[in-house]
């Protein structure tokens, strides 16, 4: 196992795994394990099946190391995988959506959060503004299409260069720039309508709670801002 593995580049790791120190394949995991985990999750919004797609990546990493070319962008060839792993789960969740909407019967969410706003403390409060806020942001997202979730959730939550993106995914700067500056559009508009309407539905089917009247305009300046879009 390499000690100090910081002085190392993913280059070193990766070329020390290749000649037979499979124990170092840990370092990368190490490295990527949460910034992979993150991106999967803003994209499909299930953090179990995201850890679970993280390992895909990870072991598709392993298995097709020796395509990586040792040119110190490691970090695009894995979030390249896992944009590809993500992308192919997410068509499949939405066969499986088409078909199952043949199906007779459907969840039943009467009482799933009875009690919820009740005999609520402070800090209780608190953070259910703050998990509304969090509902009304991810719903948001889910409206955009997949390149525009992949370059926005890249720059702004991964705080990922243009040029680190365009290496991940193959497109031009401007493209980038485009996807994002058309995301954010989306995302406000969006945002707008549901603080105004207060009864879009969320994901998972919920209706979400409007926000206390007197809560609107705060909560409403501090989610357009997007987590500082």
């Amino acid at each position: 196992m390499i000690e100090n593995d910081q002085v190392f580049s993913d280059d070193d790791v990766v070329r020390s795994v290749r000649e037979g120190n499979t124990r170092n394949f840990e370092i990368l995991i190490d490295r990527y394990k949460n910034k992979i985990i993150n991106f999967i999750h803003k994209m499909i919004y299930d953090y179990d099946e995201a850890q679970s797609l993280a390992q895909d990546v990870f072991l598709k990493v392993y298995e097709t190391g020796k395509r990586y070319e040792m040119r110190d962008n490691f970090q695009a060839f894995i979030f390249t995988i896992a944009k590809n792993i993500t992308l192919n789960y997410i068509k499949k969740q939405k066969r499986v959506l088409f078909f199952s909407s043949f199906s007779p019967g459907g969840s039943n969410d009467a009482g799933e959060f009875e009690n919820r706003y009740f005999q609520a403390g402070e800090t209780q409060q608190a953070e259910m503004e703050k998990d509304e806020q969090e509902e009304i942001l991810t719903t948001a997202l889910k409206t955009l299409n997949e390149n525009q979730r992949i370059a926005l959730i890249m720059k702004v939550y991964l705080e990922f260069s243009y040029q680190q993106i365009a290496e991940i995914t193959g497109w031009s700067v401007p493209k980038i720039e485009t996807l994002i500056s058309r995301a954010k559009s989306s995302l406000r508009d969006k945002i707008r309508f549901i603080l105004n309407d207060g009864s879009p539905q969320a994901s998972g089917g919920k209706k979400i709670k409007r926000l206390p009247e007197k809560m609107q305009e705060k909560n409403r300046n501090d989610v357009l801002k997007v987590r500082a879009i």
